[in-house]
């Protein structure tokens, strides 16, 4: 008899520090990730979703511009049980390397080292969102 494979511990993190420029009008008020589709979702819903239903259940969203919508969308629509630990969680620029903001998707990993130190993944998963 064989053991069952162990399921690895991973973690997922969504970019969605996308400014938006070429979409104006639209992204005047809000990052291009926050930017409604179909009525209630936004263009986050896709990446999110394909990560969820991935079974990746431990999920930053890293922002930064605009983020305000885009924060307010993710913890009002993407809720999970946090008795099993799964989460998915906007995480806005934090400035940990210096006095500056993101320098794009590479220095926002670079940036956010300490959350993939606190989450101790096997592996990790890293996703646009736009």
């Amino acid at each position: 008899m064989t053991a069952a494979p162990s399921r690895k511990k991973v973690l997922a993190i969504v970019l969605a520090g996308g400014e938006g420029k070429r979409l104006m009008p639209l992204t005047a008020d809000r990052a291009k990730p926050a930017v409604p589709f179909g009525g209630i979702y936004r263009l986050i819903d896709f990446a999110l979703s394909n990560v969820v239903n991935s079974g990746y259940l431990k999920v930053v969203v890293l922002t930064q511009y605009k983020s305000h919508s885009l924060d307010r969308h993710v913890t009002t629509t993407w809720r999970m049980s946090n008795l099993l630990g799964n989460y998915v969680t906007p995480v806005p620029a934090q400035q940990r390397m210096g006095k500056r903001w993101y320098l794009g998707s590479a220095d926002a990993i670079y940036q956010s080292l300490n959350l993939i130190h606190d989450a101790n993944p096997d592996i990790v998963v890293v996703v646009g969102a736009d």
